[in-house]
């Protein structure tokens, strides 16, 4: 028997942590494109290298940004589930570098619970797929 729950979407939390993302990810988009010394104190624009650095990661967080939003709009699981899995192994790397080039930081931990709460959703969202195919 087919099943009968078409209104099946995106678990309310998840959505919710989702709109967190997003709302993180248009702060950081603009820290990283208009003003990267809010983050990074020491940061110099003074070299075409440094401003297209800051620039070009500005331009990739914000077509994430998009990515979660039309995903969350469409409340499309799967499209959500691929984009934060995506997220996960870009978090993890992140984490990998982190560690390598600055140790064990508080970064380091929020890495950690980024990364812990993207496979969280993930998770509850492959569980929605897997129910509702």
């Amino acid at each position: 028997m087919a099943n009968q729950n078409l209104t099946v979407g995106i678990p309310t939390p998840v959505k919710i942590f989702t709109w967190v993302l997003i709302c993180a990810g248009c702060f950081f988009f603009y820290v990283y494109t208009f003003n990267p010394a809010i983050s990074f104190p020491n940061a110099s624009l003074d070299t075409y290298s440094a401003k297209m650095g800051f620039a070009s990661t500005g331009v990739r967080i914000i077509g994430g940004v998009l990515i979660l939003l039309v995903s969350l709009l469409a409340n499309k699981p799967s499209w959500l589930f691929a984009t934060l899995l995506g997220r996960v192994f870009v978090e993890i790397g992140d984490l990998i570098l982190g560690l390598i080039l600055d140790g064990f930081t508080s970064n380091t931990i929020a890495l950690i619970v980024l990364a812990s709460l993207e496979i969280w959703a993930v998770s509850r969202l492959w569980k929605v797929i897997k129910s509702n195919p």
